[in-house]
């Protein structure tokens, strides 16, 4: 027992300082309290905010646990949750039509996993999109990442038309808990699982947009765990980003009081150079829940991420532009 705790202190203590790097304490990185809008819709960000608003409040098909989101020149895809522990999720698609007005629709995967990242690749224009799939029956752990074409009012099951089992390093044992994210002009795959409670995330050539060698492994990097609820990732720029962070501390008390709020935090390792980085949102005060969930980097450099908001079960999806 001993050890195992002075584990988890170990853990900690690298995480804050050699990932982060940022040094603050946990009540340095406290903000103040604002007016909460109950209503489900998005508040106006101050113009000191480091977030600016890039779509408004997006009700989906399910009501459901919004876990990621991607997007392509043309649609927004949302990834949720539809039945806990079994590893059913649902995509919804939407086409924006102006602030606050859009189009949607969806497709169901049967069997994929917990739903934890989302992200797509084009293939001579064809847009594909990725996520973990082929969880065992009444499990949400996936085995494996598929990539597969959106299609309305479909359904897969198990996985998709492209499905890779991904081993540990080269050659290694499959590992578990896998999810990938894609950078913007889809050359790069990164995968993430976890092993012995730390992060790894390996880089795989992405070939055509659709194809990657399991056994040709570009680079492999080991990183503490998140502080907080880790809520997505995504690769760019030779860069691995992850955002972290837990619902409102109000929240988090009504269902389970020895929960511990975590703010949100955005990570950064370049993984050619190994610097670190780290940076706090302290934007979207008002909603409602604001519970972190995606994050994605655009070929031009912008960094959007997605906070949720509204009930647990019947939630709504806000996206942000991180200044």
């Amino acid at each position: 027992m001993k050890n195992k705790k002075w584990f988890v202190i170990l853990c900690g203590v690298l995480m804050f300082g050699l990932f982060c790097g940022i040094g603050m304490s946990e009540g340095a990185m406290e903000v103040q309290a604002a007016k909460i809008v109950k209503k489900d819709k998005t508040p106006a960000e101050p113009a000191s905010s480091d977030l600016a608003v890039v779509q408004t409040v997006t009700k989906l098909v399910s009501k459901r646990w919004i876990q990621s989101f991607t997007l392509d020149d043309t649609y927004y895809y949302y990834i949720q949750m539809t039945k806990p522990s079994v590893g059913h999720l649902r995509i919804t698609r939407v086409k924006y039509t102006g602030l606050g007005k859009y189009k949607r629709d969806h497709m169901d995967l049967k069997y994929f996993g917990h739903a934890t990242n989302l992200d797509c690749s084009i293939s001579n224009g064809v847009t594909y999109l990725w996520t973990g799939s082929s969880a065992a029956t009444n499990s949400d752990v996936s085995r494996a990442i598929s990539g597969f074409r959106y299609r309305k009012n479909g359904v897969l099951r198990r996985k998709g038309e492209i499905c890779y089992q991904i081993p540990m390093g080269i050659n290694g044992k499959y590992v578990t808990n896998v999810y990938p994210a894609i950078n913007e002009d889809s050359t790069k795959l990164a995968v993430r699982f976890t092993f012995k409670k730390m992060q790894y995330f390996q880089i795989y050539d992405l070939i055509n947009g659709t194809q990657i060698d399991v056994n040709n492994l570009l680079k492999q990097i080991v990183l503490p765990p998140t502080s907080g609820d880790f809520q997505g990732f995504d690769i760019g720029n030779n860069t691995i980003y992850t955002i972290e962070g837990s619902p409102r501390k109000a929240f988090l008390k009504s269902y389970d009081k020895s929960r511990v709020y975590q703010p949100t935090i955005i990570r950064s390792c370049n993984y050619l150079t190994g610097q670190m980085g780290a940076r706090l949102i302290r934007g979207a005060q008002r909603l409602s829940f604001r519970e972190p969930e995606g994050i994605k980097i655009m070929q031009d450099g912008r960094m959007l991420m997605m906070y949720v908001s509204n009930k647990l079960t019947d939630q709504s999806c806000n996206i942000y532009r991180v200044k």
